[in-house]
């Protein structure tokens, strides 16, 4: 088994510059790691490449590309939009969210092309954003009506989205499953908001809307929508939540929502002491939004909306509690007596639940250029081999 990295760790939104991501990087890991067999890509299409593969032209010269180098995506990360690297990402990242015709349409187009490339008898996946981002201000308090309508909206337009995954699968035999993902401070962020969301809203709002003036049974209209809106469980994000990631993996499958996909990744995990806020103010960076959260001796999680001087300043007053903030770090980083890692809760019994039920897997690092120079490994194509390693040991 050949687990694939994502993309969206070289920088790059145009057709261009995603091939040659993969002509620099990708061939350069296959060569290492699957030199003889075809070779996974963990596809990631911004909105403009998207939009230039939605000629039949560049489309074939895609799929050429990909046959001449043996290589095959069955998945695609659809959540972030535009730009991902090298500017001021933060909550910028989440927009444009699941109210808006964009999002639908940016989905819709990654479908299409997927169903293009997914090769016969796979069942594809495509990542995307949990909704939209919530934030801190919002909790705690009642939803606005303006909030409650717009909750109606994401599941309305995930309704249309499941009809077009049905009717995509009748016109082309792929099938391809849309995979939320819940993310700290995001409207879905954790097992128990996304198991109210799924049978709540989702399924009662999603089923009036595919119900309306009799086109389906309820039976049916549900069964649409559990069998192509699912989930993409990144251990990083839960990790982050300070929950384990087999046991909300169990709590998915009993309440029947599919896992599309498994992100493998971890967090950075420490007990609060001066010295680690030291540490800490490393990795402080203007690009990607780090939610942090700390627990207290009770339980009780106090969140900070990302990791600044002025949140660490805040997190002294929790000195002794367990700090993890949504950085990730390399599959294989160790941390030492400061910093550890949350990749210590990717355990033998979660590996081997994971193998035999089947579960696509990817490796999802995408902070390697902001990584502080001090646990930077110096060259990317290393890191993301050294990942794969780590894994496949675990795989066995």
């Amino acid at each position: 088994m050949t687990v694939p990295y994502c993309l969206n760790i070289h920088p790059g939104e145009s057709l261009a510059e995603t091939r040659a991501a993969i002509e620099r990087y990708a061939l350069a890991v296959k060569a290492r790691v699957s030199p003889g067999a075809p070779y996974p890509l963990g596809l990631r299409l911004a909105a403009s490449a998207a939009q230039e593969l939605a000629d039949h032209a560049a489309l074939d010269a895609f799929r050429d590309l990909l046959a001449r180098h043996d290589l095959f995506v069955t998945g695609i990360n659809g959540f972030p939009y535009g730009t991902f690297h090298n500017t001021a990402v933060k909550t910028a990242v989440y927009q444009p969210d699941w109210s808006t015709p964009e999002r639908l349409t940016y989905t819709a187009r990654l479908a299409t092309i997927l169903a293009a490339l997914l090769p016969e008898g796979q069942t594809g996946n495509i990542s995307t954003v949990p909704l939209g981002y919530k934030g801190n201000g919002a909790r705690g308090r009642a939803p606005s009506t303006a909030e409650t309508d717009a909750r109606r909206v994401y599941v309305r337009q995930l309704a249309v989205m499941a009809e077009f995954l049905h009717d995509l699968k009748q016109r082309s035999g792929r099938e391809i499953v849309l995979a939320i993902e819940p993310e700290p401070d995001c409207l879905l962020e954790d097992t128990g908001e996304v198991v109210a969301w799924f049978e709540d809203e989702l399924l009662v709002e999603g089923k009036r809307w595919l119900t309306f003036q009799g086109r389906r049974t309820p039976d049916a209209a549900e069964a649409l929508l559990r069998s192509t809106i699912g989930l993409c469980l990144d251990t990083c994000h839960f990790a982050v939540a300070f929950e384990d990631p087999l046991a909300a993996l169990v709590r998915f499958e009993s309440a029947c929502i599919r896992v599309a996909r498994i992100q493998l990744s971890a967090a950075i995990r420490t007990t609060i002491t001066e010295k680690c806020l030291t540490r800490l103010a490393a990795f402080v960076d203007p690009v990607y939004l780090h939610q942090t959260k700390i627990r207290l001796p009770r339980g009780q999680v106090v969140p900070l909306p990302d990791l600044t001087e002025e949140t660490l300043a805040a997190a002294r007053q929790h000195a002794g509690c367990e700090l993890r903030t949504h950085f990730h770090v390399p599959l294989f980083y160790t941390g030492d007596e400061v910093l550890g890692s949350t990749h210590t809760d990717l355990t033998p019994g979660f590996f081997a639940h994971v193998q035999a039920s089947g579960y696509p897997l990817e490796i999802e690092t995408y902070t390697f250029n902001v990584l502080p120079p001090a646990i930077r490994p110096a060259d990317v194509v290393d890191s993301l081999v050294a990942e794969h390693e780590w894994v496949m040991e675990r795989l066995g």
